[in-house]
């Protein structure tokens, strides 16, 4: 007799050979009813099957919400329907809470954070944030990568959605226990025996994990050092090939409509980006790259094994050697020598993330402080743009962290993560230099200068139209510099190697140098740029990759700076260490220079004064003269 799991096959395959000798004859003798009839089997099928493998793949997800990157690299197709439907999902949450804002009879402003908490706007808000975090952690790992640059841009989205998409940075589900040991194994230089005969005492449970590896913690068995050890996650390389391919032929598509991939009025190749971006990126799955990166970086800032000082091998503009930057700054020593592709071995150097404010209470962090590293974050890349020519293009708050001592000795910062890194020529980085200096100026001329130097400008660009538009906004304050902030504790003390001034007299100076743009602005001719369309001006510009990335690394670190100084923008933070990255002497130099040239030079204040005084004289001589003569 048969069992009944053998008679539900049997059925089975008798209606698919049915439907299948069906399908065949309407093939060998078509009609319009069967062309119709099959053509619904055909696209029922396919609905189906896309139903059920999309239903397959949600309880996976509800598992490990990794566990479809391999398959939406293999068909992109998936993966563009559970974006559609992401998107389609998140529509009510990003448009019903503004509407109970508009129509509540008390605004957002008025209400307490606690009243706010309980309002239904609120609810859907953080229910959309965590619906977006979620679908772009299910997504690959470019789209977390995406996620992380979102999160540092505080203007583009609601605080519950930034709060949300935080977890992106350093809290992507891991793998740990066995499936952590079959990782380290499989990345581990010599595998198995390779890694037990240079470490012991690995941690299967990660410290954190990120979107292309994860972090544990070990010990070097040769010195008993405690390591941290990065794992990169499998299939990496695959997944970047295919998703990396379909980006490139998007880009192509973006830079055949002309004006329609242009930002802010920039002219720019996205062809050309992506290929830099596309380098960049794979150099990230390179743990042997991003070793070498983090061993550069540690060096132009002069920082050794346990944070100790080294000399730097980075210069400033005057030929001279910068100072270390240990005593403010920290980044873990890397083992070049035992890392490889997938396999990244660093000191370990724990510390409290920078936007964690709560830890941050508990461990003594004071207002104070924050403001204090908000301007150590600008002093870094400051020199990171201007002497080390090298930068790291990822500062988001998961690669930030904030060390501190249980002695007096002030709060330090800490780098982490150097996967994605830029290389800047000598005009780059001079002409970068130029600009900040000229917006502490609040010098027109000057700017333009220096985007010539960068190279930044078409050569038919309209330059008088470029520096009327920067005489137009410092004109109306769109950017000014604010005056360093004075700091009580003595703790911010610098040692006299690192400090060109002491604190005082730095301090002095920069305002000096402030106060006396801020006059020279004041007293200038009103600016003719008033009216000038700002598209216009941005059609003069053409966008270089290495600038693509400058922005992104600006981007990231304003939203941790603003974190722990809601005040902070970069170039007022850098401006108090143009003289460390300049050289004392060539600082003094160029301020004489600018000195003299805004009393004796062309448009300097003796000319204008002059040219007033013709002006008083021709208008007398007019008097005693017919109107004729004078006109």
């Amino acid at each position: 007799m048969l069992q009944k799991e053998e008679i539900i096959t049997y059925r089975a395959w008798r209606f698919l050979k049915a439907t299948g000798q069906n399908i065949l004859t309407s093939l060998l003798h078509p009609t319009k009813e069967t062309v119709k009839a099959t053509a619904y089997t055909v696209i029922s099928i396919y609905l189906v099957t896309n139903i059920v493998e999309g239903m397959t793949a949600s309880k996976r997800q509800k598992l490990d919400a990794t566990s479809e990157w391999g398959r939406y690299a293999d068909k992109p197709a998936a993966r563009g329907q559970a974006l559609s439907l992401l998107m389609m999902q998140l529509t009510p949450y990003a448009i019903l809470p503004s509407l109970l804002d508009k129509f509540s009879k008390k605004k957002k402003d008025d209400l307490s954070e606690e009243e706010y908490k309980s309002t239904r706007a609120h609810k859907l808000r953080r229910r959309g944030g965590e619906m977006f975090a979620d679908g772009l952690l299910k997504l690959g790992p470019l789209y977390v990568k995406i996620g992380q640059i979102l999160s540092c841009r505080e203007n583009l989205f609601p605080d519950e959605w930034i709060i949300a998409m935080d977890r992106l940075q350093d809290r992507v589900p891991a793998k740990s226990g066995k499936e952590a040991w079959d990782l380290l194994y499989d990345a581990a230089p010599g595998g198995k025996a390779g890694f037990h005969k240079l470490f012991r005492d690995f941690d299967d449970v990660p410290l954190a994990a990120a979107s292309l590896g994860q972090v544990h913690r070990a010990t070097l068995r040769s010195s008993g050092e405690r390591v941290a050890i990065k794992l990169q996650r499998s299939r990496m390389r695959d997944i970047y090939d295919k998703d990396l391919a379909l980006m490139k032929k998007i880009a192509k598509i973006v830079d055949k409509f002309g004006k329609a991939g242009q930002v802010g009025g920039i002219e720019q190749s996205w062809v050309s980006i992506f290929n830099d971006a596309e380098s960049i990126m794979y150099r990230e799955i390179d743990y042997r790259d991003e070793a070498d990166n983090a061993i550069r970086f540690a060096n132009d800032f002069g920082i050794g094994l346990g944070g100790v000082e080294i000399e730097s091998t980075a210069k400033g503009v005057d030929g001279n050697v910068l100072p270390s930057a240990a005593e403010w700054l920290r980044t873990p020593y890397t083992y070049g020598d035992l890392s490889s592709e997938k396999f990244l071995v660093m000191e370990y150097v724990p510390s409290i993330k920078a936007n964690n404010n709560e830890a941050l209470d508990k461990a003594g962090v004071t207002l104070e402080d924050r403001e204090y590293l908000a301007e150590c974050l600008a002093r870094a890349y400051l020199r990171q743009f201007c002497a080390n020519k090298f930068f790291s293009t990822d500062p988001h708050a998961g690669n930030l962290g904030i060390e501190v001592f249980e002695n007096e000795r002030a709060p330090r910062l800490v780098f982490y993560d150097f996967g994605q890194a830029c290389s800047l020529a000598d005009d780059q980085a001079g002409g970068l230099l130029e600009v900040i200096e000229s917006i502490v100026d609040l010098d027109a001329k000057k700017s333009v200068s220096a985007f010539s130097r960068m190279g930044v400008l078409k050569d038919d660009a309209d330059l008088e139209m470029v520096q009327a538009k920067c005489q137009q906004n410092y004109d109306e304050g769109k950017l000014k510099v604010k005056k360093r902030k004075s700091r009580k504790s003595s703790r911010y003390t610098y040692n006299t190697k690192e400090q060109v001034f002491d604190k005082e007299s730095e301090k002095a100076e920069l305002d000096a140098r402030i106060d006396s743009a801020g006059q020279a602005k004041n007293t200038a001719e009103t600016a003719e740029g008033v009216g000038v369309n700002e598209l216009e001006v941005m059609a003069s510009f053409t966008l270089q990759s290495e600038y693509a990335f400058a922005a992104r690394a600006l981007s990231q670190m304003d939203g941790v700076g603003k974190s722990l100084d809601p005040e902070f923008d970069f170039i007022s933070a850098a401006a108090p260490y143009l003289v460390e990255v300049k050289g004392t002497g060539k600082y003094l130099k160029d301020e004489i220079k600018k000195k003299f040239t805004s009393v004796y030079g062309e448009d300097g204040t003796l000319a204008k004064k002059l040219k007033s005084f013709k002006s008083l004289a021709l208008g007398l001589k007019c008097q005693r003269r017919s109107k004729d003569v004078c006109e």
